[in-house]
């Protein structure tokens, strides 16, 4: 009989680009989310993957910081140990467009990647906003220098451990509250063409949250990655579905929608 429970796995994790809302006034904002599945039975699997945002809401500048990170044991066997470190420094933050410098660090066990960063300029454009619900859209040109545990790619003729592209990277985050306030949506998607060659990378991110009070949430969460550019024998997506909680400060008020243009 195979056994499917929910696991609250709490790591502080960020996101860059995420679901923190520029509109709320408030400081200092967090978004905490803890998700994971166990099972058990023909198969043992752990799954975690915890996310959380934090940012300090200046009247002019803007700072994000953080850690994302993916743990997966399958029969006693480390398989994902994934920690991606990503920081943004905005101005203007309140405004309806605005710009920013990225800063990101990562180091994925599933794709074999032994170090990554990533590093340039951008701006965003918040479609809509209020304490509730937001989108908003915005583009960057970004350094990417990732350093491989192999050397033998698809769809890359290269032979080194080391592959430094440039790439642009357009996004959407948002997130948006259902009639009632008994759901939220939450939704990122991200998108990183490459300038020279066929190497691209998406990442998308779900999720749902029924909250509890003020505070905390419950919440399913769906995850989707693809690379064209992978070590042979490398999966070129990952796909993640898990289900815990969220706790945050950002809905805690209503309010209209705020622009300081």
């Amino acid at each position: 009989m195979r056994l499917f429970i929910t696991s609250f796995f709490f790591i502080l994790s960020f996101s860059v680009f995420g679901q923190l809302n520029e509109v709320d006034t408030t400081r200092w904002q967090y978004r905490i989310t803890a998700t994971g599945i166990i099972l058990g039975g023909n198969v043992n699997d752990f799954i975690s993957s915890s996310r959380a945002e934090l940012a300090h809401n200046g009247p002019t500048w803007g700072l994000f910081s953080g850690t994302s990170y993916t743990y997966k044991n399958r029969e006693h066997e480390i398989t994902t140990n994934d920690v991606t470190s990503r920081n943004i420094l905005s101005y203007g933050q309140r405004r309806r467009v605005y710009p920013f410098v990225i800063v990101s660090l990562a180091k994925s066990l599933r794709r074999g990647i032994d170090f990554q960063y990533q590093v340039g300029p951008g701006a965003a454009y918040r479609v809509f906003g209020n304490q509730q619900s937001y989108l908003r859209l915005g583009s960057a040109v970004i350094y990417e220098s990732s350093k491989y545990e192999g050397n033998s790619f698809e769809n890359y003729a290269g032979t080194s451990h080391t592959i430094d592209k440039w790439r642009l990277q357009a996004f959407a985050s948002g997130t948006q509250t259902l009639p009632g306030g008994r759901v939220r949506l939450v939704y990122e998607v991200s998108w990183q063409p490459a300038f020279q060659g066929p190497n691209n990378r998406v990442y998308a991110l779900a999720g749902a949250e029924v909250p509890i009070n003020r505070y905390v949430a419950l919440r399913g969460n769906m995850e989707y990655i693809h690379e064209n550019v992978v070590l042979v024998e490398k999966s070129k997506y990952d796909l993640l579905l898990t289900f815990g909680i969220t706790i945050t400060n950002i809905f805690k008020n209503k309010g209209g929608e705020i622009d300081e243009d």
